[in-house]
Order: C-alpha cells, then sequence, then structure tokens
C-alpha cells in the first residue's frame, strides 16, 4: 500500500507519517475531489465514522431541532451523517437506499415508532442502534423526555393558580398518544377533575389538530375545562386559534400549555407556558451510545428518560 493511499485510509500515524507531509496529501486530494470508499475502508479494518440518521417525518418542528442538534455533534465529532426517512411517518423502504450505499458504523433514528419491520435487517447485522423517542417493547437503546414528570409539573403549575378543570389536546403521532395516557394517570392521581369529553385526539397533526379538537370541544357544550394541555407545542398553536376565534381569552377564561419549547412558543400571543425538552443532551446520548462505545455498541437495549424544564410564560 502507497504512503498516499494510507494516509487517505486514515492509517497515517501507524506508518509515523509526518505531519506536513499528511497536510500535504489531504489537501491535494481535497483539490482533486477526493472521497474515501467507506465500504472499502470498513473491510480494510478502518473504523466508518459516517452515521445513518432515520427521521420519522421532516415536517414535525421538533424533530427538526434533534436534527440540527445531531449534526452539530457530528461535525465536531468528526463525523458524517447520512440523513434519510419518511414522510408523515409512512415506513417507505425505498426511502432507506441511501444508508446502503455508505458504510455506516451505526443508525440514529428520530422520533417515535411503531412496529418498525424496516429496522430488524439493521439489528440483524448487529449495527449499533439507539432511538430519540420511544418505542414500546424496543430491543435496542432509547432515550427520551420523561412525559410523565413533565405533565406533572404543568398540572402542578396549574393547581397553584387555582385550577382543577384540566382537559387534553393531541393528534394521532404515538408519543403524544402516550402523553395523553399519561395525562389521565397523573391528573387522576393529583386530584383533577377530568371528564372523557374535554380529552380530544384528531387525526390531523399539528396545528389542525389542535384548532379542530378545540372547536369540537367547545361545541359539545356544558361546563368547561379551565385549561387546555396541548400534547405538543405545535398542537397547542391550533388551540390558541380556536380559543381566540371564540371570544376566549388565553389564560383568563382558558389556560393552555405545550410541550416541548420550540422557538416558536416565546413569540406567540400570548407566549406559551410548556415543558422544555432537553434537546441537545437527547441529541448527545444517542449519538455517544451510537458513534462511541455505549450501550448500543454493548448489545444491551436501557430505555432512558430525562426530565425536562418547566417554562412558565403567559398562557398559563
Amino acid at each position: 500500500m502507497t504512503l498516499v493511499s494510507r494516509v487517505l485510509g486514515g492509517k497515517a500515524e501507524e506508518i509515523g507519517a509526518a505531519a506536513t507531509t499528511v497536510a500535504s496529501i489531504r489537501r491535494t486530494a481535497a483539490d482533486l475531489g477526493y472521497v474515501p470508499n467507506a465500504t472499502a475502508r470498513i473491510l480494510r479494518g478502518v473504523s466508518s465514522r459516517t452515521l445513518g440518521v432515520v427521521v420519522y417525518d421532516f415536517e414535525d418542528p421538533f424533530l427538526g431541532a434533534l436534527i440540527g442538534a445531531l449534526q452539530r455533534l457530528a461535525h465536531r465529532e468528526d463525523h458524517t451523517l447520512v440523513l434519510t426517512g419518511f414522510e408523515q411517518r409512512r415506513e417507505d423502504p425505498d426511502a432507506l437506499r441511501p444508508l446502503a450505499k455508505h458504510g455506516i458504523s451505526g443508525l440514529i433514528i428520530v422520533g417515535s415508532g411503531g412496529r418498525e419491520n424496516w429496522l430488524e435487517a439493521f439489528l440483524a447485522r448487529g449495527l449499533p442502534v439507539a432511538r430519540i423517542g420511544t418505542s414500546p417493547g424496543a430491543t435496542h437503546a432509547t432515550v427520551a423526555v420523561d412525559s410523565a414528570r413533565g405533565i406533572a409539573a404543568l398540572l402542578r403549575h396549574l393547581s397553584s393558580r387555582g385550577i382543577r378543570r384540566v382537559g387534553f389536546i393531541a393528534d394521532a403521532l404515538p408519543a403524544h398518544r402516550e402523553r395523553r395516557r399519561v395525562f389521565e394517570e397523573q391528573a387522576a392521581a393529583l386530584g383533577f377533575g377530568s371528564r372523557p369529553e374535554w380529552g380530544v385526539t384528531r387525526s390531523e397533526s399539528g396545528a389542525a389538530a389542535g384548532l379542530q379538537a378545540t372547536r369540537e370541544l367547545l361545541g359539545r357544550g356544558g361546563e368547561r375545562p379551565q385549561a387546555l394541555l396541548a400534547a405538543g407545542d405545535a398542537i397547542a398553536i391550533g388551540v390558541l386559534r380556536a380559543l381566540q376565534e371564540s371570544g376566549l381569552a388565553v389564560p383568563e377564561a382558558m389556560a393552555v400549555t405545550g410541550f416541548d419549547d420550540l422557538p416558536l412558543a416565546e413569540a406567540l400571543t400570548p407566549a406559551l407556558t410548556t415543558i422544555r425538552q432537553p434537546v441537545a443532551e437527547l441529541a448527545r446520548t444517542a449519538f455517544a451510545w451510537v458513534a462511541g462505545a455505549g450501550p448500543a455498541r454493548a448489545g444491551t437495549a436501557p430505555q432512558v428518560l430525562l426530565p425536562g424544564e418547566l417554562v412558565v410564560r403567559e398562557s398559563a
């Protein structure tokens, strides 16, 4: 193997090549547009620094924040990300083809999932896999925010404001359905009044779900909740719009809370009280598991929950 091949193949240190020589070779290679073949490097025993990232919904603003955090980590740690995913959570095997074309050494899934038959092939190869999100019965490592603690914090805050009648608005995303289940448990445990008709889950996603669900709830008549908890900040946007349409002042007539603390949460009118997800720590945990010698490589499947932070603003 020539000196040039060894340097470009990542073995400069092994052969004791001078730093000036290495820099010159790499500079020339860059000028020529040379990119080492990842598969060939793996066959030669050189560890790939390329990670696959599968995103469940590119339109989800929270998942977008996670992608940004992962990209910053990869840049800092000298890794390359191969980014692919699904539109509106429709699992399309063809979308995964880019992963097969690169010698990925690990896989990060961004978003909570369902059956995921596509994932079995990656697990069968012994590839380290980690998910940012929840996945019931997962055999791979997962890290997510502790929704139970977050919702309990929101409920305690509402209680401190004298609010005891609460409802919940969600869309059909797995993580949001899980938050509704957790809400029902926490509301009962903390002695809140919550009726089945005050909880609405819609098939639409995001703001559209919040808008239609709140219209539906208000149209039922009868006693109303004093506060609506939205499963996500994007949903809360629709909730606020529906309440404004109905002439209900927030928070005077009805308080509203979100979950995620997207950048837009502070810019809403009124500014949204919510739970801030630890985006940087979620990304850092999954990245370390897959890129380092963490549990994803050791073949274990920890299910880690990280605490969120209550952010009190004007809406509740």
